[in-house]
């Protein structure tokens, strides 16, 4: 029997054209939940609201540039007039560099921090208002095991998805009175188009074929020695977005198959 529990929900989904929150928005709208697909991938975003469509029911692909405040303001008013609220926001959308700290240049610093945490924090901006009117609300914000216990040479990255676990906190105290609630998910290494930009470099600094990058991490890090799917992911964030989770808000989840990041 297929589960529903998300229908008459709207929710948006940040960088929903591929990886991770292509597999969180085909998974909400598997639920059924009405989709608002955000990227800044116009032929990506377009793809995943053409399969909802076919598959699954209503959907919305919005042109979003997280790094411009107007764009991110154009974006939740036009899934608020097409679909006149938002029930869930997964800020979802990321990016990041594998460098030392001291070498990451300034520019790529300036974009990871835009996108993952200005860019956040902008989604929360302008769609927590709209919550507040229904009274109700699940944001979800995908951070990373990185977040919780920073590694070497991902010092840009991991302080941009610790920045969204604070704001996972402080968002959740504020909006507890109002009905929303709010939490974050950490996932360990999964297999998504960000390590493609990255894998050359990480093979270098492994000792290990490019292909095998992410296997060495599942062997030597993790308890679970079974790869990470987008999918691990997707099924975590539509259950904080249920009823079943109604309790919980202000956590950060990890889903690492055992990673060495911190649990408890």
């Amino acid at each position: 029997m297929e589960k529903k529990e998300l229908s008459q929900k709207v929710a948006i989904v940040t960088g929903g054209g591929k990886g991770l929150g292509k597999a969180i928005a085909l998974e909400l709208a598997g639920r059924g939940a009405t989709v608002v697909v955000a990227d800044v991938d116009n032929s990506a975003g377009s793809e995943v609201r053409k399969t909802i469509e076919v598959s699954a029911g209503k959907s919305l692909f919005v042109p979003c540039d997280l790094r411009k405040e107007n764009s991110v303001k154009d974006m939740v008013k036009k899934a608020v007039s097409v679909f006149s609220k938002i029930d869930i926001l997964v800020n979802n959308a990321g990016i990041g560099r594998v460098a030392l700290l001291w070498e990451t240049p300034t520019e790529v610093w300036d974009d990871i921090m835009n996108v993952n945490l200005r860019g956040s924090y902008l989604c929360i901006k302008h769609t927590v208002p709209r919550m507040m009117e229904y009274k109700s609300g699940c944001i979800i914000n995908i951070s990373s095991g990185l977040g919780r216990q920073a590694q070497a040479l991902m010092g840009a990255y991991a302080i941009s998805k610790a920045g969204q676990i604070a704001m996972t906190v402080a968002l959740a105290k504020e909006t507890a009175a109002f009905g929303i609630r709010v939490n974050a998910v950490c996932p360990g290494p999964v297999e998504t188009p960000w390590w493609d930009e990255n894998r050359k470099s990480l093979s270098d600094i492994l000792g290990v074929r490019e292909d095998e990058v992410i296997n060495w991490f599942t062997q030597n890090r993790q308890a679970i020695k079974k790869s990470l799917k987008p999918d691990d992911i997707a099924g975590a964030v539509c259950w904080l977005a249920s009823e079943e989770a109604s309790m919980m808000t202000g956590q950060a989840i990890s889903i690492d198959g055992g990673h060495e990041f911190p649990t408890y």
